[in-house]
């Protein structure tokens, strides 16, 4: 099965419930096996498995990842406790499928879940020959985003019987969009004016390089926010740490990469702010896609300015009601042009040579080889001075114009009446 649906709608307990269902509780062998693309993404999908364990006394799951070294996923796995349900990385499940230590002849069902991001990341030859060694299971297939060239990759393995598409949606309708013109202001002063008008319950804000994301941290933090960075430059130690403590609701901001934007399961976030936008547009759903979860609402704000307004474009083309907003002096307002471009301003007319050569006298003949007070306002008095002469000039200039233009006027005026 080839299943599509947006994210937060329930996809792991939708095909973790039938697993359950099927599975045969006095065999102690494996029965089905997820594939996650993640180490986190594996263990939210063990986590969510564990809790049936006290419904169903006999019930083993296990979690192989690279979190754990390969002999300690070895232990236990040809004893009566062998687990019922796998779920792992695809290197580290296909290393232990070679070297023979899981024993996966009895696997009725193997899901691949955020396939899309399977794909994305290379790991297909990996599902592949773990498919090769599995025989014949049944094969589901969860995402958020179900494109052509997936369901292509997909084809040669999965002889898709059924294929389920949701609502024409790839963030849950609870969510608002809201595009957001900074107006070419540094990224980090944005966000902690956005973050002072809001005062969000839970808010997660990305950003699609290390560099920005660290950064933005720090500005975060030196706000005097309770706030966690994560991304790839974490150790596995305390990128497992951070998830339990954001899980255990310890922060007001999270400032992460795009590898929390992935199917992680963050209770009541309220709103989502980008900084700016993934090269991979298709990222933008899974980020909005972390608020507005099972039914509740939820902001996600995008930043974007003169400058920036290709990957916007893409999005409102592929569909999404973006309202438009302006962010200056710690105020958000609506914007009611948008994307379309702004008044530009006129440009200044070049100043005439007499006028540069008399500002450059003003202020060489009030510098002084030692500082002394007052010296930058005598500086400013002369060069305001020679603009006022020169802006005198421009006036009795445009009157004369002005009074040239008239006599022209009347004077047609009267040859045209005596003719």
């Amino acid at each position: 099965m080839l299943a599509q649906s947006e994210t937060g709608s329930g996809k792991t307990h939708a095909y973790l419930i039938p697993i359950l269902e099927r599975m045969d509780f006095s065999l102690p062998r494996v029965q089905a096996m997820v594939v996650a693309p993640t180490r986190e993404l594996a263990r939210q999908v063990y986590e969510f498995s564990r809790e049936f364990c006290k419904y169903f006394p006999k019930f083993r799951v296990r979690l192989f990842t690279s979190e754990a070294d390969r002999t300690q996923n070895e232990e236990g796995l040809s004893s009566a406790d062998s687990p019922q349900l796998v779920v792992g990385t695809p290197g580290r499940l296909l290393d232990l499928l070679k070297t023979g230590s899981l024993n996966a002849k009895n696997c009725k069902t193997l899901v691949l879940d955020e396939a899309d991001m399977l794909l994305d990341l290379g790991f297909f030859d990996d599902v592949a020959s773990i498919v090769t060694g599995l025989g014949e299971p049944q094969i589901l297939v969860f995402s958020a985003t179900l494109k052509e060239n997936l369901k292509t990759a997909l084809g040669k393995f999965v002889k898709s019987t059924f294929s389920y598409d949701a609502e024409d949606k790839q963030t849950a309708g609870s969510v608002s969009h809201h595009l957001v013109d900074v107006r070419h202001a540094d990224r980090v002063v944005s966000l902690l004016s956005l973050l002072k008008i809001k005062n969000p319950y839970l808010c997660i804000v990305f950003a699609s390089n290390k560099a920005l994301v660290k950064e933005a941290y720090e500005g975060v933090k030196a706000a005097g926010y309770t706030c966690c960075m994560f991304s790839g430059d974490l150790e596995e130690r305390e990128r497992k740490k951070t998830i339990r403590l954001i899980r255990e609701n310890r922060y007001q901001v999270i400032v992460a990469s795009d590898l929390l934007a992935r199917g992680i399961d963050i209770p009541d976030v309220s709103e989502v702010i980008s900084l700016d936008l993934p090269s991979e547009i298709e990222y933008y759903f899974h980020r909005a896609g972390r608020t507005g979860r099972f039914g509740k609402s939820g902001d996600s704000f995008v930043f974007y300015d003169a400058d920036t307004t290709a990957r916007p474009k893409m999005l409102i083309d592929a569909g999404l009601p973006f309202n438009f907003l302006v962010l200056k002096n710690d105020k958000l307002t609506e914007d009611p042009v948008g994307l379309l471009p702004k008044r530009k301003l006129l440009k200044k007319k070049a100043l005439p040579e007499e006028e540069i050569k008399e500002l450059r006298l003003a202020k060489a003949t009030t510098k002084t080889k030692k500082v002394k007070p007052s010296y930058k306002k005598k500086t400013k008095w002369a060069m305001n001075k020679v603009k006022q002469k020169y802006r005198r000039k421009a006036i009795q200039k445009s009157i004369r114009q002005d009074v040239e233009r008239k006599y022209k006027a009347e004077s047609k005026k009267g040859k045209s009446e005596d003719e």
